[in-house]
Order: structure tokens, then sequence, then C-alpha cells
């Protein structure tokens, strides 16, 4: 661990790591709001509000949590040796299975959303369909998945259960 006040290069990749996954997973926790609120003030912006989710997933949540990966698996090859400890690998596990997550369902679940709701607008005067329903469920589940995994990942790498920092 780096010292407080000290720079090295630790220490920068630290700053990245923890920035990365900020960018990566923060907005994935105010989703659930701007849906809510699209929906109740103008449900005729949810196919740009799911075209959004795309874009994000796709420019801002997957390269961020790529640059998460590489700067964890550079503190854990400088700091930590043993990459077998339940800390390490749980979290590392976690941002795999997030990327898999984002990619397998949210984006294609979100592209499903996005041409549905706009059938349901244009047709209906705002009006939702079942279908739409179902995939807004099936979203709200996988995002909460997500956000619990995030949560989790996080706590890994504050407390990192078994480790010993005696000397």
């Amino acid at each position: 661990m780096t010292a407080p006040g000290h720079v090295d290069f630790y220490a920068i990749v630290l700053f990245i790591h923890i920035v990365a996954a900020i960018v990566a997973f923060g907005v994935t926790f105010a989703y659930p709001v701007i849906d809510k609120v699209v929906r109740t003030r103008d449900p005729r912006s949810l196919p740009t509000f799911h075209e959004a989710q795309i874009q994000i997933g796709r420019q801002i949540v997957t390269p961020a949590a790529i640059v998460l990966l590489i700067a964890g698996i550079y503190m854990a090859t400088d700091k930590w040796s043993d990459f077998s400890s339940g800390w390490w690998s749980g979290a590392f596990a976690i941002v795999i299975v997030l990327i898999g997550i984002e990619h397998a369902v949210m984006i294609p679940n979100a592209r499903r959303m996005r041409d549905r709701a706009a059938l349901d607008v244009q047709g209906s005067g705002g009006a939702l369909s079942a279908e739409y329903e179902q995939l807004a469920r099936q979203r709200m589940i996988f995002g909460a998945v997500a956000s619990l995994l995030v949560v989790v990942a996080v706590f890994l790498m504050v407390v990192k259960p078994g480790v010993s920092f005696g000397g």
C-alpha cells in the first residue's frame, strides 16, 4: 500500500483504478431513477433513453471496466503475490461477470426496449405494452444483481478478507 502523501507509480495506478470503477459503474446506479422520470414525464423519450444506455455501455462502461481490470492486475502483481486469495479472485471474477452481463444481457435488452418503446409510443400515444414491461422487469432484475455485485467487489477490495497487514 502506498503511504499517505507519497506519490509513486502504484498510487497513480490506484487512482486510475478507482476512477475507472466510478466511471464504469457509477452511472448504472442512476438508471432506475432516470427510467422513472422518463416514464412519468415523457414516455416518448424512452427510445432515446435506451439508445443512451446502449452507447454508455459500449463507450463508457466497457472501456472503463477494462482499464479497471488492467490497473487491478498491475496492483495485484506489484503488491500482492497471491492471485488465488479470495478477495482478489472474487473481485476479478465480479468485474468479468459484470462485463459479461453488460454485453450478454443489458445492451441487448436495451436494444429490444428501445425498439419496443418506439413502437409502443408511436402507436398508442404513450402506453407501454406488456412486452415492454417484461423487458423492463428483466432489466431491473439484472441491474439490481449488477449493482449488488459492484457493492460486493468494492467490499472485497476495501476489506481484503484474509489479508494480514501486520508486517
